[in-house]
């Protein structure tokens, strides 16, 4: 049996590409916004890019399957961070509002595609034995690639073009370990979403859960950048608030996961709503009050908020067979990027209503409502026992592929294998 050790030093190629793609993906994502409100861009234009990326990456997961199966995998990944790479630029010739939402779209579409082929190459080289593994070195990987992202703010004047630089200088070094792999090219994915009606007969916990994530941390990686900003954050700080946010949130995944294995499902989403809840709303008056203390208040807002996600759909798993799980996943994702599409286009005149407070009183609102939907759930249908609920596996912003990885799921069909091989 291959070790779990070299079974990841073979793909560390891959995960050293994974790594380049989200530290240019973070930086851009809180560079723009902090431009933005440079260039004078209202809340409301800083949301609707938002609302652009997410549409794109929508639009992505559903479509550059076919194209990576009609061009191959390392073309079809060479286009597409090519693509990444040229958006970014075109956002300091073109500084408007409209350019900037069609810029991100198309990131959104590309970053897609890009993390469906590396997740898909992941499942590939991954056997049953070491899925466990891989998936949490991909884990690891993207919570210190998010969190260095943020880092990079320091690196230069925002309003200058350095910056812009960096992140396209980062897309176009990732090609180039993943171009290199040894690794054979995976089976191409297209496996048909589930009905939403039908997510919803199976889970309505798990499907609100999902849409509301999405309402919230929609808005939340869209304008989180300004709400620091006009709270009285400089440039540079806004950065750190965010990787504090990110790594606030990552490293509670573990802990969370430990407690949703000995303890009813709905009630641990219940109190992290609840919590989630209580902590954007002290980020919101606190913050308000004391900028110093955001750093603060941002990673423990982090902490309860960033794994409700992957809760919910432990807890949607609960009542889906290991066949369905991968299927399952990319309906939640699905069911998330519609509600951060949503997201920012709600929350940007909350904040021209009631200033940059009204962001994190937005997402308060919108986590309070979550614990109670679940608290009536439980009053809905019987709890699962805890020994039967399925384990809890950490998640964070890839494609249905990788969800392939969970040990509890069936794995996807390896580029060796047929389909009924691969469930043998």
């Amino acid at each position: 049996m291959e070790s779990v050790r070299s079974q990841i030093l073979s793909i560390s190629s891959l995960l050293l590409g994974l790594s380049m793609l989200l530290i240019g993906n973070s930086l851009q994502g809180t560079l723009l916004a902090v431009r933005g409100i440079g260039e004078n861009f209202t809340a409301d234009a800083i949301g609707v890019m938002a609302s652009g990326y997410f549409l794109g990456f929508v639009m992505g997961t559903a479509v550059t399957a076919y194209l990576i199966e009609r061009a191959g995998h390392i073309r079809g990944f060479t286009a597409l961070a090519s693509l990444a790479s040229a958006a970014t630029l075109g956002h300091i010739i073109f500084i408007d509002p409209i350019a900037w939402t069609i810029f991100r779209a198309i990131s959104g579409f590309c970053f897609a595609g890009i993390f469906m082929v590396i997740e898909s190459w992941l499942n590939e080289r991954a056997t049953n034995e070491t899925r466990g593994q891989v998936l949490a070195s991909y884990m690891l990987v993207s919570l210190m690639s998010l969190t260095a992202g943020q880092f990079l703010m320091t690196a230069a004047d925002p309003n200058g073009y350095i910056l812009f630089c960096i992140v396209s200088i980062m897309v176009s070094l990732a090609i180039i370990p993943v171009s290199i792999t040894r690794t054979q090219a995976p089976v191409p994915q297209k496996p048909k979403p589930l009905p939403i009606r039908k997510l919803f007969r199976i889970s309505p916990l798990g499907f609100i859960g999902c849409l509301a994530y999405g309402l919230a941390m929609g808005a939340f990686w869209g304008l989180a950048p300004v709400f620091a900003g006009r709270a009285g954050l400089q440039s540079d700080d806004i950065g750190t608030f965010m990787a504090f946010c990110i790594l606030g949130g990552g490293l509670m995944q573990w802990p969370m996961g430990w407690l949703s294995d000995h303890f009813d499902l709905r009630r641990v989403i219940t109190i992290a709503a609840f919590i989630a809840g209580g902590l954007s709303i002290s980020v919101a008056y606190i913050g308000g009050l004391y900028p110093e203390w955001l750093l603060y208040l941002g990673f423990i807002f982090g902490a309860a908020s960033f794994p409700i996600y992957a809760l919910t759909v432990s807890h949607t798993n609960d009542y889906v067979d290991s066949t369905e799980r991968v299927v399952v996943s990319g309906t939640l994702l699905l069911t998330y990027g519609t509600g951060a599409i949503a997201g920012p286009l709600l929350a940007g005149p909350m904040m021209r209503e009631f200033g940059a407070a009204g962001l994190f009183y937005y997402i308060g609102g919108v986590f309070t409502c979550v614990g109670l939907y679940a608290l009536w759930r439980m009053t809905r249908r019987a709890a699962k026992p805890v020994d039967e609920q399925s384990k809890f596996v950490a998640s964070s912003g890839g494609t249905y592929v990788v969800m392939a990885l969970d040990p509890n799921a069936e794995p996807l069909p390896r580029a060796s294998e047929s389909p009924q091989e691969a469930a043998k």
